[in-house]
């Protein structure tokens, strides 16, 4: 649903995580790698990994735990840039992070390839590894990211359009 989410082109410094805390979704990897980087990095959701993570983090790393959607949208609207370390069929929370003008670091796998454009709409890292997360991050912060591009770039994939295509497609077939 990108339509509830605004784009915004200004930010704070830290970068985003929203995430079931399992893991499968690498975050282990982020907060060790930003625990390297020494940058803010700020983790909402809640789940089984979420003592360990919390042991692992600096206090450069915020664990939020679960937010109310209104409030992870303005997490989504103020962050630098979004992390998604691990491997999903889909993963919304990217699209989410796009709806709002950001840039997503994301690892080079799954339904990632299918909604991010490199160099336009965030950068890829190539497996799990601290190292190569963290010049993910480096690359994010180099470059100048157009909102408005990645802003529209999420519509694609809004439910509204979604719904829409499907009853098109629906009407056609009788």
């Amino acid at each position: 649903d990108v339509e509830r989410i605004k784009a915004t082109k200004e930010h704070k410094d830290y970068f985003l995580i929203v995430s079931q805390l399992t893991q499968y979704k690498n975050i282990d990897i982020a907060v060790d790698a930003f625990n390297k980087l020494g940058l803010p990095l700020v983790i909402i959701g809640d789940g089984p990994e979420r003592m360990r993570l919390q042991k692992l983090a600096n206090k450069n790393i915020e664990i939020k735990g679960f937010l109310d959607d209104a409030t992870t949208v303005q997490y989504y609207q103020n962050c630098r840039a979004f992390v998604f370390a691990g491997s999903d069929d889909f993963g919304i929370a990217p699209v989410e992070a796009m709806a709002a003008g950001k840039p997503v670091l994301a690892l080079r796998d799954g339904g990632a390839l299918e909604t991010i454009i490199e160099g336009k709409t965030g950068e890829f890292f190539d497996a799990p590894i601290i190292e190569l997360l963290a010049d993910g991050v480096r690359r994010i912060m180099e470059k100048e990211y157009d909102t408005q591009y990645i802003r529209k770039h999420s519509e694609q994939f809004s439910t509204k359009r979604d719904r829409k295509e499907h009853t098109s497609e629906l009407q056609s077939r009788q």
